[in-house]
């Protein structure tokens, strides 16, 4: 198998690209600050809004520190990189936790934990906000708040292997295969849900996924558009079924306790408003594609 090696790093960077968004979808603490680098997917997009009148700005909370979880396995939103020897996070979604922090005026902290646990240890005080490529669910609205959207991702994507990919012509075909896809997301709900007959493999870890999906553990992989498309232009052994999906995802938000205990919403949303009017979520998936060269294995 080729690039096997190189495929463990990129399944750690894969990415997408520029936009105008409509927006998605353990734990040890990483202090703030990933795939060879090919041209950066341009697909999905962040989302325009318009900034709020000054007027209307909302005060910054009374807070010293904002704790920003995440699950640092899903470039180019959450990865982690060498810098200067130092394990750190990046990715898009980094850089807005950052930018939310400053604008509140407090230092910034970035924290890894598993996808499936985000929003408990969120409301159990672990973090003040999840950002993480999170899009609405009815289960999510239930135990959590959000902000208004700051990016919308293409369509979910499912991968097989290079020569497999005209077996499948409809959702049905995968009835008898394994499925892979990351828990408690979207991806997981198209696989138990929509695929009548597959097998779902359910994990925490994309990186775990997708060294499956290269070594012959699962037949398939549902992942978002995007970092699909990422992991294709990096991996000639892989191959997207040529399924429509429909359309754009449901979009990301940043995501706070129920009942927003903190008063945290109206300066993030702030802040969104802003940086999806000012070109600065552009520059930092630019900023992330060029990263993820440097992903850790």
């Amino acid at each position: 198998m080729k690039n096997m090696k190189k495929f463990a790093a990129l399944a750690l960077t894969a990415a997408m690209s520029l936009g105008l968004l409509t927006a998605c979808g353990g734990g040890s603490a990483e202090t703030p600050a990933p795939e060879k680098s090919e041209a950066p997917v341009e697909s999905a997009a962040p989302v325009e809004s318009a900034a709020p009148a000054e007027s209307e700005a909302p005060a910054a909370p009374a807070i010293d520190k904002v704790v920003m979880g995440t699950s640092a396995d899903y470039p180019p939103f959450e990865f982690h990189i060498l810098d200067n020897g130092e394990d750190k996070i990046v990715g898009i979604d980094v850089s807005l936790g950052q930018q939310i922090a400053e604008d509140m005026g407090a230092e910034f902290e970035v924290v890894h934990m598993d996808f499936d646990n985000l929003f408990t240890l969120l409301n159990q005080g672990n973090c003040d906000m999840v950002i993480a490529a999170i899009e609405i669910k009815e289960e999510r609205v239930q135990s959590a708040d959000y902000s208004d959207p700051y990016y919308s991702d293409l369509p979910p994507a499912i991968l097989v292997k290079k020569g497999n990919e005209d077996q499948y012509k409809s959702l049905e075909d995968f009835s008898g295969k394994v499925v892979g896809a990351q828990m408690a997301t979207t991806k997981a709900d198209i696989v138990t849900n929509d695929m009548p007959g597959a097998e779902p493999q359910l994990m925490s870890s994309v990186i775990d996924l997708m060294n499956n999906l290269v070594y012959d553990k699962c037949d398939a992989l549902v992942l978002d558009g995007a970092v699909a498309e990422k992991y294709l232009a990096a991996n000639e052994d892989l191959a997207a079924v040529p399924i429509d999906m429909g359309e754009a995802a449901e979009p990301y938000r940043v995501w706070v306790a129920k009942g927003d205990p903190k008063g945290l919403l109206p300066a993030i949303n702030e802040t969104i408003a802003k940086v999806t009017s000012d070109g600065s979520v552009t520059s930092w998936i630019e900023e992330a594609n060029e990263l993820s060269s440097q992903a850790l294995e």
